[in-house]
This record gives C-alpha cells, structure tokens and sequence, in this order.
C-alpha cells in the first residue's frame, strides 16, 4: 500500500473538522448567538490551529451544520433525550452529554468520508469474507440496521425467541436446528438480542459481494460498511440495548483496526487526527 494512492484521504485526516467544531461550540454556548450559523458566518477566515491552517472553516463547517443544530435545543434548556455516563457509571449533566453526541455524529459523517477514500484505492475485501483457515475466530458479524436487512434478500433469515435472548458474541453460542449457529455453509441474517447482524462464518462471504471483488450495493451499502476501520468512539452504548436505548458511556476516543492496509499504512496520519481532535487513538487488531 503506498501513502501516494491514498492522498485525498490523508488530506483529510490532515484537517480534521472536530477541533472547528469544538470552536464554535464554546463561542456559541458562551457568546450572544440565537443560532449556530451565526458563529459560523462571522469566523474570520483562514483559521490557525496547532495542527493545521484552514483556508476555508466557514464552508467546512456548514457541511455538519445540520449535525450541530441540536446545540441550539439545550442553549434554550431542552435536555437531551439520551443518558450518557462517565468511566465510573455516573450520570452527566445535559451540556456535556449534547456536546459529546454533537462530536459523535460529526466525527461520524467525516469518518464516513475519509474511510471511502482510503477503502476504494486498495481493492480489499476484508470486511466482506469470513475467517480463513488461519484465524481463531469462527465468525465475523456485520451488525445492520433493521432496515438494510432488505439489501440482502438472497440470505437466509433466522429468527427465534431463543436467538432473542442472546448476542452472537455471548460465550455459549446460541443453537439453531442443534448445532452452533455459525456452523453453517453460508452467510445468514440473524435478529438478537441488539437487534440484526449479518454472520459470515468461516470460508463464507457477503452475499452482495461479486466474485470480481466489487459490491452490489455499494451506493446503497449498511451504515458499518462506510466506516470500515477507523471508528468513532466518542460515546460507546452500554450494554442492555441498542444505541439511544440503555444509554451511552463517555470515552472521548478513536477506533482504528489495524488489519485494514490503509490503517496500518496511516498510523502516524491517525495517530495526528486523534491528537487534533483530542481523542484518545486506539490501534487494534480485530481478525486473528
């Protein structure tokens, strides 16, 4: 993997949008604004950080202007809908959970962005087959949203109370028809505990993946699939539920999994995002 294939994406990565946003989150929350345009319109234009100059903060910023709405709601006293507790469990206060969801949902859309540029120059399939003889794992699961389920209409579909009351990931592997329920020939779809997941046991892969290496439903793919492995972890959802359910916790912190080849060809590059933005950046290595 050579650093030039992936120069779009590294310019990204070079100029991060959080540490804009977190700009405009102080001036907005502190200054006499009704609305989080009008901070934005009145940045003065370039803007210097320790990290990089932007030449153009105000266009940058109105991109997630939508995402950062929800600023104005707790400025005018609405608190969030959603719990979000520190490391120790404890509950945190209204203006530090909808800032933390605001950071979440911009690092999100411009992860989204940044890993489609990175993922498309290497012609990897990783995230699209299951484990290979060499590995440990006995599976791989993609967890969907419950209407994706609908992209993938050729895959087996189980359903069960039994399967209703466990995750895959538990350590004793729920049964279907008596045998694990990854010991199957094929992907399947599969509703748990969380909600849906497509499992790709060993030597198996994505239905929508073609035998040249291209995905059938690219334009259309799951919400996981366009944030392949650099992740968003600034709040992580308590175990219980789905996300917005049993509440989140505060990690402040960035995921990137270092089988992917651009993520371990880009440490140093992601290692200075996370720097940028003030998270902790943690490399892992998720297939083994």
């Amino acid at each position: 993997m050579k650093k030039d294939d992936l120069q779009q994406g590294r310019e990204l990565l070079a100029k991060p949008v959080l540490p804009l946003v977190s700009m405009v989150q102080f001036l907005f929350l502190t200054g006499p604004f009704a609305t989080v345009a009008e901070v934005i319109d009145e940045l003065p234009e370039p803007i210097e950080t320790g990290y990089a100059v932007y030449e153009q903060p105000r266009r940058q910023l109105g991109r997630y202007l939508a995402l950062l709405r929800p600023l104005e709601e707790v400025k005018r006293g609405i608190p969030p809908s959603c719990r979000v507790v520190d490391e120790e469990g404890a509950d945190l206060d209204g203006m530090t959970v909808a800032t933390a969801l605001v950071l979440q949902q911009v690092l999100a859309a411009e992860l989204e962005e940044i890993n489609s540029l990175l993922c498309a120059p290497c012609g990897c399939t990783l995230c699209c087959i299951g484990p290979d003889s060499t590995m440990v794992q006995e599976f791989f699961e993609i967890p969907l949203q419950e209407q994706e389920t609908a992209l993938f209409p050729a895959a087996p579909r189980f359903a069960s109370a039994e399967l209703a009351r466990h995750r895959a990931m538990d350590e004793e592997a729920p049964r279907v028809d008596g045998r694990p329920f990854y010991a199957m020939q094929e992907s399947g779809l599969f509703r748990w505990q969380n909600g849906w997941s497509l499992i790709l046991p060993r030597a198996t892969r994505c239905p929508n993946l073609e035998e040249s290496g291209r995905c059938r439903v690219y334009a259309d793919r799951p919400a996981v699939c366009r944030r392949p492995q650099i992740f968003p972890y600034v709040l992580e959802p308590l175990e219980g539920g789905a996300e917005g359910e049993a509440g989140q916790r505060l990690r402040r912190a960035l995921l990137a999994v270092v089988d992917c080849p651009y993520v371990e060809a880009l440490r140093d590059e992601i290692a200075a995002y996370g720097a940028a933005c003030e998270l902790d950046v943690i490399f892992r290595q998720n297939k083994s």
